[in-house]
Parts: structure tokens; sequence; C-alpha cells
């Protein structure tokens, strides 16, 4: 088995009221989560994301890691159901767990949100998962600079997390591990306060996992606390028997979530091996004209059309079943829809809300600007009339 040392720290900061980040240190399984919902939600989403992973007994593959993580989400969606206060409440979640894959020891990560995994080498701090944010989107569709997401006033807005639908992407790596190698979990509130550089500093010169972690969470209160932050620093202290070679950047493969609709590609006939790992896949795109058309056909032609017709009014209906409160412009408002629409189906605003985005509490602007989602008219005006209350108390 997979022998690790470990330490921990987390800190409510300059700013916040409470301390809406949790950790959990049940080795093989460590996990920084980071709530999100204003007020206490996001504290009892994490809470939640937490207690369910805490439950994780044997992993056996990045499959069943995606497993407890749905697992976990499907706890704070029932539970958001139950306490309509807790509406719109969700976490982000970052997890490092020693995995046994056969006969091979392993480590797997999980990521969903903007919680990070760094692991310590040679040549500097290198980012393992990949954020899942708005500014990250656009910086990875070439629309927005690294060096322009770093200040971007939307830089907070995650486009993933626990507790906000029935089912959650998820995205994993299976990696080889190496005795003396060092990871690091840790909420936005580090990485948003402090350099690569000046992380990579402290892992680098504090041996102690512990005494790293409290250091790192210290500097990145005086650097201006500005959120939560929770870090929880991982060595690998014996990695067991590995009779395999560990590549040079620990990766043995990456799962990345993908939308329902999986695209499956059959191999052409070949006359020689095939490449498990393709650089290009070409296509054959030609078409052999039949020579007359048949009562199949037509029949088929038919299937094809009502199988689409049913797709488009599920498609309708799926996208005109759910509300929203968001912004229009400087205004508070309730869109029935979805956000960011569905397809060629936009939002409509259902009714204004006498609030302005200006008036918004600190906690709920980042929801509110992604859109908060309900599923009737209802539940959605009491959590506006819950914005109004938080921000008539927050007035001066």
């Amino acid at each position: 088995m997979i022998e690790f040392r470990w330490g921990s720290a987390t800190d409510v900061g300059r700013v916040r009221q409470a301390n809406q980040d949790q950790l959990l240190v049940a080795a093989p399984v460590f996990v920084v989560a980071d709530g999100m919902g204003g007020h206490n939600g996001g504290e009892v989403a994490a809470a939640v994301a937490v207690d369910e992973m805490a439950k994780v007994d044997t992993v056996a593959s990045v499959d069943d890691l995606i497993e407890a993580v749905q697992q976990a989400n499907r706890e704070i969606v029932d539970r958001s159901k139950l306490e309509p206060e807790l509406r719109g409440m969700g976490t982000t979640l970052v997890a490092l767990v020693g995995m046994m894959v056969g006969d091979s020891q392993r480590l797997g990560i999980a990521n969903v949100g903007d919680s990070r995994l760094y692991r310590v080498a040679d040549d500097g701090l290198v980012q393992v998962t990949e954020d899942h944010t708005l500014v990250e989107a656009l910086v990875r569709d070439g629309r927005l600079t690294a060096e322009d997401a770093l200040t971007h006033p939307q830089r907070n807005i995650v486009t993933r997390a626990l507790g906000i639908d029935e089912k959650v992407l998820v995205d994993t790596w299976e990696l080889g591990p190496v005795a003396g190698d060092r990871y690091l979990l840790c909420s936005d509130g580090l990485f948003g306060e402090l350099s690569g550089d000046e992380i990579q500093d402290v892992l680098a010169r504090v041996e102690d996992p512990n005494e790293a972690a409290i250091e790192l969470v210290t500097e990145a209160v005086e650097a201006g606390g500005r959120d939560n932050v929770t870090v929880l620093v991982v060595d690998v202290v014996d990695a067991g028997d590995v009779d395999d070679e560990i590549p040079d950047d620990r990766i043995i493969s990456i799962h990345k979530a993908v939308p329902d609709s999986v695209l499956r590609l059959e191999p052409p006939p070949e006359t020689g091996p095939s490449d498990p790992h393709p650089d290009e896949i070409e296509v054959d795109r030609t078409i052999e004209k039949p020579p007359f058309v048949t009562w199949r056909l037509g029949l088929f032609v038919a299937a094809v059309l009502i199988v689409l017709a049913v797709l488009l009014s599920s498609v309708v209906a799926y996208a005109r079943s759910s509300y929203f409160v968001g912004t229009d412009q400087d205004q508070v408002v309730i869109y029935r829809g979805r956000p960011g629409g569905v397809l060629w189906f936009d939002p409509t605003v259902e009714e204004p809300v006498v609030l302005s985005v200006s008036e918004l509490d600190d906690e709920d602007l980042p929801d509110v600007i992604a859109g908060v989602q309900f599923d009737d008219l209802d539940d959605a005006r009491t959590y506006a009339a819950a914005l109004s209350e938080r921000a008539s108390t927050d007035e001066p």
C-alpha cells in the first residue's frame, strides 16, 4: 500500500464572515471542498461533500472515484430539495485517493470546479487539474489571455460544481506514485493571493507537510486574505512495489468528462495493427448512390423524422421547464429557461425583481451573475425575496 504523510491548514481570511471551505484527511482519501451559495449554504454543501467522500473505502479505478463524487453530488441536491433555504448551494471538490488498480498502486485524482491539485516537480509547480471557470474556458478558446484572466472581474465564476444538477461532470486522472513526490490540494483562496513561484518556494523549502500548509495559509492571509484559504499538503513516503515504468509527469491516463452525447467511431478495415491513440482520425465520407428509392428507405426516413420531432419537443420542454434568478444589465430578474440557453432557445424574462445588481450582498453576487436555477417559479420568487431581504439588511 502507498504510505502518505500529510499536513493541513485552513483560515476564514480577512473578508469573509464564515469559512465555507472543508477538508478531509482520511488516508488514503484527501479532499478539499470550497462551498458556495451565500451564508450557510456553501458551508453545508462542502460539509456534505466531505462527509460522503469520507465513506469511500476501496477504490479500484477512477470509475469508483467518479461514482463517489456523483454520490456526494446527489446528497447535496437532495439536501437542497428538502431545505428550500439552501437552494442554489454548491461546492467545488478536488480529491487525491490511493488506489489499487489490478496489481498496481495508483493515485486517483478527481476535480470539479476551481479548487486545484498541484505536484511539486524538479522544474517547479505543476498544476495537474484544470479549472472549470468562465475565464479558463475563455482562455482555452483563445478569447482571453492567461494574464488578463488573473484580473478578470468574473474570474471566480465556476462552470461546474456539485449540487447544481442531478449529475455532475467529473474530470479524473490516474497517476503513478513515486516516493518523494509532494502534492498540494487547495481552494482558490491560496492561488488567488500567492503566485506559483511563492507557493513553490514554501513547498520546496519547508520539509514538514503540516508546517508547509500552515505557512502557505499564513502567507495567503497576509497577502490579502480576500477569501477562505484551505491547504492540504500530501507527501508520498512509500509507493510500494512498482513494477511498471512511471512517466516523468506521473500521468498514466486522463479521463475528461464530456456531455451526454459521445461520438463513437468504428475503425475502418485494416491490414496492420491499429493505433489506440491516433493523432488524426480520417473519416470516409464517400456514399454509394442507391440504384432506386425503396419502401424500406421511406420507412427509415419517416422513423428518423419522428425521432427528430420527439427530440425537438423534448429540447423545447427542457429549455422552458426551469427558472433562474439572474441579471439583465444592472437589474436582478427572474428568467424562464436555463442559464445560457439551450441550443437556439434563449431564456426570457419572466418578471423583474425590485433589486439592482449593485444592491446585492457580496456573497450572493457571483451566484446571481451565474444564474441560480429552480424547478418552479415560486421557488425562484422565494429566493429573490431572500436576496432583497439580505440586501436591505446590509444597507448602512
